[in-house]
């Protein structure tokens, strides 16, 4: 059996687990995040390819996945969700943030989630560990740039306390990493 510690229950009762996207204990290494990036691209609409990339695009290139997976936990931050399937993980989703160095408190976040498992709970708790990483590592501000057709989106960034300001075309959300009470 696959030993996660962060387990979850989708709104439908669909079990869950978070973690770090690399991962020794769990077996996924960078190589292996690559490939169920791309396996998990298949699960996404078109409609949600646009509204986190802004394209369509059929897959991703091999850049693009060398980029989505240079983690190193502090600077670079990534959770994974993830379906436990036996003895084995098949993931549903992902947040991450990469810390913009001309202004260290500041990171930008991004977050996907499958088409099959949108609605249920799933981007909330992946925002929720990405916070936790966010203050562990001193980063005050969370930005995201989402379209304003993703009201999901913009919905959770406002129930995190997230301030929309519209930007050629996008809207700018800062969400605050408030510290621990």
């Amino acid at each position: 059996m696959v030993q996660t510690g962060n387990r979850f229950s989708m709104k439908n009762g669909t079990a869950y687990a978070i973690h770090v996207c690399i991962n020794e204990q769990l077996n996924v290494t960078p190589e292996r995040l690559k490939q169920e990036i791309r396996e998990a691209w298949k699960g996404l609409s078109d409609q949600s390819r646009w509204q986190r990339f802004a394209s369509a695009m059929p897959e991703l290139s091999d850049r693009q996945l060398d980029y989505l997976t240079d983690i190193d936990g502090h600077d670079r931050v990534a959770w994974c969700a993830a379906l436990i399937e036996r003895d084995d993980l098949r993931g549903i989703g992902v947040a991450r943030y990469f810390r913009i160095s001309e202004t260290p408190q500041l990171a930008e976040f991004a977050v996907t989630v499958l088409d099959a498992f949108q609605g249920q709970g799933v981007g909330r708790q992946l925002m929720l560990h990405l916070i936790d990483s966010a203050r562990a590592n001193a980063i005050h501000t969370l930005r995201g740039h989402v379209l304003h057709s993703n009201k999901a989106m913009l919905a959770l960034g406002r129930h995190l306390g997230g301030q929309a300001l519209p930007i050629e075309g996008e809207i700018q959300l800062d969400i605050p990493v408030l510290p621990d009470a």
